[in-house]
């Protein structure tokens, strides 16, 4: 029933508190149309009572004979009491009829549906802050459903004069017996990546990754939601992961910075066994190490790190017995690249890469989602693009922690899959959906996902091979344009850090040490928006390189010379509990004319803990202190850590101050021996007188 003017003034007086804005049918159509547009231009606001979703069945879809039940809680957010408080359904007959439409109304855009059911009181008095529980049913009959189709429903809340003071939009899924549609073929890429836990090998960061593969943590969600599913699915997997977890789990337990010691995780072992058990002969999709940001990478001219963390990937999932790893396949950060990014995509041996359906459009006038795989040609080598649904990886991302944000969430994921199968249903066609890479969703709408998949009748679940297999659709690639993810200095700072481990790492016999794979890790995409904790890994991964360059050292800090030459020995100790070493030491005087050097370079091959000497020819024109460089080189000839000084002093006795101080010396002899001598000779006279 529609209010006049007046009506609306009393309503407001007697409910204590403001009509909600966003009340679409009891207002008329151009007080609805003037609000829509005030909204536009500023935030909604927050409606008196808000409205939570707890259950809609049956689950899935409705059938001709179904009957809808809603059931949920709403609670008074406002200031003011309400009376006569009650909830109806509103619905629309008329399905939707794309995809846009679909959006505009989980957006909370346009009208709510035209038609209600019958209401139900369920709160006699809402006191500020009360709940309520209620619960709404209308069978499919009444609705007047005709065709499979997206239909969309509100739940409305309203007081004793029918102001509306709240209310909750979703969808539901209608679909006959009867009905014929060709199915739509969904891939599913399963996300398995967290954030680097360590900055060099032997350290972790922080303690959060024992979390999140405990019970009820995320990446234990996962997998054991991947576990339940006779969906195919394709992994997307950060090797980095499986380091970490790893790592935890061995028997001698970790360290955590600042000497913190942890026990062997159980955790970490009883999740590397379930996602074993997970996998079971799935497709497995390696990231480079660490995932790092390939699009940042590759405008930064660092593909180079790329390759690098991609082998380095394979042969971590390799030694974690996850060897059917392939890294083929890859998807970069958020589904974003340029030309620079493909390239460097393929230089790591990838020939299929999932991108984003965002920039990967379709290039046709049509109105119906296309299949996702186009060719190009990058770099020489003939590549597969394969769009991934984008505005259905949004849907996933919703938050699903939220008390009733996973029934909400459920219901648009099932609508959105209808109106893709429904716009064109005479066509088959395949899409490709992936979760956001690092996705936390509740436990029952993860395994909801993939089971609506296997059992919902207008999709049909396959394996990526089969949209790959794909003939090219008229999709264009629209390259990321302007600069992403970790900044110009961040990656700066990185390269020259990088320079410092490829020093410190050739120095190893075999080459090898605790911070080759440290780099990767400052280069994850998961510091894009967290630039603070990728600052933590860099500067903790630097201060341990500088820990232990500083234990491969000269032991000699001052020396006294003798003259104007010596023979000096010099110990360079490796104070490294493992690791053996070759490194070379070159000395060469601040000063050529007052102290000269001749040194021969000379390598040492020093296993832990162990010490050599090299002795060093030296020759001073004067004396006092001079002052000696001491170099320790790597294998390409170039110092991995700073000079070490040696003070010299020389004394200045040489051959002509030791002839010298003989003769001087003869002299003092010969003029004590003529004076005892002489008194001697003096001492019989004076007896005889």
């Amino acid at each position: 029933m529609r209010r006049t003017l007046p009506a609306l003034v009393m309503a407001l007086l007697l409910s204590g508190g403001p009509a909600l804005a966003a009340t679409p049918s009891p207002t008329p159509r151009h007080t609805q149309r003037a609000s829509s547009a005030s909204r536009a231009r500023q935030p909604a606001p927050k409606p008196p009572v808000a409205v939570t979703l707890g259950s809609i069945r049956p689950a899935g879809y409705l059938r001709a004979t179904s009957t809808l039940h809603v059931r949920g809680r709403f609670v008074n957010q406002s200031e003011s009491g309400y009376q006569r408080v009650s909830v109806r359904l509103r619905y629309s007959s008329r399905a939707m009829t794309t995809r846009g439409e679909l959006e505009a109304y989980a957006d909370n855009k346009g009208l709510d549906p035209p038609q209600a059911g019958p209401s139900r009181m369920v709160a006699a008095t809402l006191q500020v802050g009360g709940q309520q529980s209620w619960s709404l049913s209308l069978s499919v009959r009444r609705m007047g459903f005709q065709a499979f189709g997206v239909y969309p429903i509100s739940v409305e809340v309203f007081n004793a004069v029918g102001t509306v003071l709240g209310h909750q939009r979703t969808f539901v899924t209608y679909y006959p017996v009867g009905t014929y549609a060709q199915r739509t073929k969904v891939a599913w890429v399963w996300p398995l990546i967290d954030q680097p836990h360590r900055a060099d090998d032997r350290t972790f960061v922080d303690d959060r990754l024992e979390r999140q593969l405990g019970s009820g943590g995320r990446l234990s969600t996962l997998v054991s939601a991947a576990a339940r599913t006779s969906t195919p699915l394709s992994w997307l997997i950060d090797p980095s992961l499986v380091d970490d977890a790893t790592h935890m789990g061995d028997t001698d337990g970790y360290t955590i910075t600042g000497d913190v010691n942890r026990a062997q995780s159980v955790a970490a072992n009883d999740w590397l066994t379930s996602l074993h058990s997970a996998v079971n002969g799935d497709r497995l999709i390696a990231t480079p190490y660490a995932d790092p940001d390939v699009l940042a990478l590759s405008q930064r001219h660092m593909s180079r790190d790329v390759k690098l963390a991609t082998q380095e990937g394979m042969r971590t999932l390799a030694s974690a017995h996850l060897g059917g790893a392939t890294s083929s396949v890859a998807m970069p950060p958020d589904g974003l690249a340029d030309q620079a990014t493909l390239a460097s995509l393929v230089a790591s041996g990838s020939r299929t890469i999932l991108l984003s359906s965002a920039i990967l459009p379709d290039g046709r006038p049509e109105t119906f989602t296309p299949d996702p795989t186009v060719n190009k040609n990058v770099s020489g080598t003939n590549v597969k693009l394969v769009a991934y649904d984008d505005t259905l990886r949004k849907i996933l991302a919703s938050d699903t922690t939220d008390v009733g944000g996973t029934i909400l969430a459920e219901q648009r994921f099932l609508a959105e899959t209808a109106m893709i199968t429904g716009e064109a249903p005479q066509h088959a066609r395949t899409v490709v959906i992936t979760p956001p890479r690092r996705w936390t969703p509740s436990p029952a709408f993860a395994k909801a996902v993939l089971n609506y998949t296997a059992k919902a009748p207008w999709l049909r679940a396959v394996p990526l091979s089969d949209a790959e297999s794909l003939r090219a659709s008229e999709r264009v690639f629209q390259p990321q344009k302007g600069g992403a993810g970790l900044s110009k200095n961040y990656l700066s700072e990185v390269r020259d850090l990088s320079v410092r481990v490829q020093q410190f790492t050739s120095i190893f016999t075999p080459p090898a040490s605790d911070f080759t794979l440290g780099i990767p890790r400052t280069e994850s995409s998961a510091w894009n928006g967290q630039s603070r904790r990728g600052k933590k890994v860099r500067d903790t991964l630097k201060s341990e390189l500088d820990h232990d360059a500083g234990k491969i050292k000269v032991l000699n800090d001052g020396i006294t010379m003798a003259g104007k030459s010596g023979r000096i020995p010099i110990t360079i100790s490796n104070g490294l509990e493992r690791g053996t070493v070759s490194v070379t030491l070159h000395a060469y005087s601040q000063n050529d004319t007052r102290l000269r050097v001749n040194s021969v370079d000379r390598t040492l091959v020093l296993e832990p803990g162990h010490k050599d000497q090299v002795t060093l020819d030296m020759k001073a024109s004067a004396n006092g202190m001079a002052y000696v460089y001491l170099e320790l080189l790597a294998p390409d000839g170039r110092a991995f850590g700073g000079s070490h000084v040696l003070h010299v002093r020389a004394t200045g006795y040489g051959r002509t101050a030791l002839l010298i101080t003989g003769v001087s010396l003869a002299v003092l002899f010969v003029g004590v021996a003529y004076r005892i001598m002489r008194r001697r000779a003096e001492r019989p006279e004076e007896s005889v007188e």
